[in-house]
Parts: structure tokens; sequence; C-alpha cells
């Protein structure tokens, strides 16, 4: 920071304040720190231990597609008629979600899907070095396993309905090489004799505990300097077009100089303080971790049957997936975990039944309704920025995304058109 000595004071010019501890706040924090500012983090869980914590753990810089695209439009009937489908939307919150939903089908549409396809695949270029960046230094590079992930199918047909899906890829580079089912388990023996067919995702790496990466660099945020503070935002105090101070529950009014909103599927509820409107909502994933799961995989496997994935991790097999739409404060249910153990239990069939060591969670992903986060300074005051609604790419795309936002705040010219995150296009 610039420092000017008055008497025993320090002031200092560069201060941000980051709501938000988990990968986008911390990795926002670790590069701001880079440019000299003194970072303060607030969040009321310890870093890494939100939506960041329960996570498939990869790093899928190839998944350029959107979530919602033409071809899953006509699964969602199907999905919702199944509780325990991929998706789901508890009926209850169906009024409050149906504006977010109606969003998410006009961006469905082919012309949209180009350009945000696009965007996802500028989000993805410098991904895994951005990564490299936070964590290679640390001595952690223990946590990114490089082997690419495998994508299951069942039959030919099961393959040859995403064809659409990997030309795109292959058009932006992440080629999708196929491979048969016996070539599938000789490089993985633990999967099963129903896989027909798999193929390379082009670019899904994987961490081996995505608490330990936030973790990581928060520590290394604390050892040089800044400061996390475990607390609750209660409000934000505004003044000239300025957020001035932040209102924590137990701490007070801290006064802030640049505002930082990385506050996961809650920062549209601290931008509509602010009198922005966002189109965000909870999709609630779950996950079941199997210390005792009875199979080994080297690498990350998604199968075509349904959106997820299951990752080795240093607790054990990690199941995660699912969208589930309920609102933030709704009860878990986690028959929605138990149900990802049925199916990967098809390609895994060594795969044991749930113990007691097993652990199930739920976490809200937030997500826009056209696939891309938002990233940029808000248009209602001139001293807040934001990083947030990621959906299924959070981890993917934390690093990067703090590096933007970083760029964004000291002018420097990024490499990438940044116009599709702005935050006044919903």
């Amino acid at each position: 920071g610039l420092l000017q000595d008055f008497g025993d004071q320090d002031v200092t010019e560069l201060n941000a304040t980051i709501i938000g501890a988990g990968i986008i706040g911390m990795s926002t924090a670790a590069f701001l720190q880079r440019e000299g500012y003194r970072v303060t983090v607030i969040d009321r869980v310890p870093p890494g231990e939100g939506c960041s914590f329960g996570n498939a753990g990869g790093i899928a810089f190839a998944e350029i597609t959107p979530t919602i695209h033409p071809r899953v439009l006509l699964k969602i009937p199907g999905w919702l008629m199944d509780p325990l489908g991929p998706l789901t939307i508890r009926w209850s919150y169906l009024p409050k979600a149906l504006p977010w939903f109606l969003a998410a089908g006009r961006n469905a549409m082919p012309d949209r899907v180009k350009g945000i396809t696009e965007a996802r695949a500028n989000l993805a270029l410098r991904c895994v070095s951005d990564f490299e960046t936070l964590l290679r230094e640390k001595g952690a590079a223990d946590l990114i396993r490089y082997q690419d992930s495998l994508r299951l199918y069942d039959s030919e047909q099961q393959y040859l309905a995403e064809a659409s899906e990997h030309a795109t890829k292959k058009s932006y580079g992440f080629e999708m090489k196929r491979i048969s089912g016996n070539e599938a388990r000789e490089l993985e023996p633990a999967l099963g004799p129903s896989v027909h067919c798999a193929a390379f995702h082009g670019g899904w790496y994987f961490v081996t505990s995505p608490e330990r990466v936030v973790k990581t660099i928060a520590e290394d945020v604390v050892r040089n300097g800044g400061r996390i503070i475990a607390d609750d935002v209660v409000s934000l105090e505004q003044s000239g077009g300025k957020v001035t101070h932040v209102r924590l529950k137990a701490s007070g009014l801290q006064a802030v100089d640049k505002l930082v909103i990385c506050a996961g599927a809650y920062s549209h509820l601290l931008a509509r303080q602010i009198g922005e409107k966002f189109l965000l909502e909870a999709e609630r994933g779950y996950h079941m971790v199997l210390p005792n799961s009875g199979v080994s995989l080297s690498r990350s496997i998604t199968y075509a049957r349904t959106p997820g994935a299951a990752t080795p991790m240093e607790m054990g097999l990690r199941l995660a997936g699912t969208d589930e739409f309920a609102g933030l404060d709704a009860e878990p249910n986690y028959a929605r975990a138990d149900a990802l153990w049925k199916i990967f239990k098809m390609v895994l069939p060594g795969m044991r039944e749930p113990d007691a060591a097993t652990t199930r969670w739920m976490g809200r992903r937030p997500g826009t309704p056209d696939s891309l986060p938002v990233i940029g300074p808000s248009k209602k005051a001139s001293n807040v920025w934001y990083g947030f609604g990621h959906g299924h790419m959070g981890l993917t795309w934390g690093p990067t995304t703090g590096r933007l936002i970083t760029e964004i705040i000291t002018g420097t010219k990024s490499n990438i058109d940044l116009s599709p995150f702005r935050a006044d296009r919903f």
C-alpha cells in the first residue's frame, strides 16, 4: 500500500473489503493483495466452508456450453416428474422461481447459446494458470490432479445425442476423444460392464479437496497481512453514491473504501440494498462422500445418464450433482444425495453401500438464467464490484474471476471481453 506517515498513524490508500470467503472471494482477496491492496474478507463461515466446500472438485474449463440449452429444455419436463431426478422444483417455490426459468428459456435460444458459449470459453482461457498462480508457490501443487475427466455412456444412442456439444467443444479446441468401453475399463478398472463407450472431456482436471484449496489461499492472504472477519453482514450503509460502511452483526460498523460482493447465492440480497436487481437462484446441489467406497478411481468421472460427477478425493469418493430449486432456506432433502449413489452404482458396480462414515451435504450454487457470472462494477454505487453467479462453475472460474475483478479495479486492460458479465444485463 501507499503509506503516508501522520505521526503514529499509517494511512493506507489501497483498501478493499470482500464479502464472501469462498473460492471467488478468497481469490479476489489474493489477487488484490498482489496489487498492493490491504484486504479484509467478511463471511459468517470460515474460508471454504460455504458452497465452495462441497462441489465435485472439477476444474472443468472445457465446460463451455451453458447449463440450460435446447437439448436440456426438452429433458426438463421428464426430470421434473421424478422427485429425485437431476432437476427438481419444490412446487410451493415455483411462483418465486418462475421469472428465472422464463429468462433461462429465453437464453436457451440458439443465438443466445452461441454468445454464452463464447463468453464461457473466454473465462476458461486461463483457469488452470490462475489456479497455479494462487496454489503452486504454496507447495499445494498436490491439490491439483491433471488427469482429464472421463464421460461415460450406456449406449451408442446416448453418445450420439451429445454430438452437437462435442462439435462445439471441438471448435474451441476441446477435443472429446472417444474410447471404447474396454479401453475405459483398462484405464479405470472400477468401471462396470454396462459402460458402452467413454470420452475424455478435453479439459476437466480435479482437486483433491475443494475446502483445502480455499483454506490454502486464505492462509496465504492472512500471512500477507489480510484480515478475515467471521461475522454476518446486516446492512450496507450508503452516502453520496457509495457504500461507506458495512454493518456487521457482532462487530458493528466497519468503514469500507472499495467493496467487492462475492457472497454466492446471497449476493442479490446485498445488491438489492444498493438498488440493483439480479435474477439469482440457489441451485441447490447435493453430495455424498464415501470414505469406504470400495472402488478406486484415478480421475473424476461423469455419466451421461445424469448431471453430476464422481471424484476421488482425500476424504473419500465424492458423488456430487443434482439441481434443486427450493429457495435459500428450505430444509435439505438428503434422499437426493442417496439418489446419486444409486445412479453411479450402475457404472461402479463394486461401490459399497453407504455406511456410518458416509457424509451427506447440501450447498446453494448461485445460478443466473444465462449460465454466466456477474463480474464487474455496480451501476449504482461507484465503489462496489461484483463477483457471483457462477452456478456449477464456481471452483473452475473462481481464481480467474478474482484476477478479472482485480484488473477491473486497478484499471488493467483485460485479455477478454467482459461485457457478457456486466451487472445490468438482466
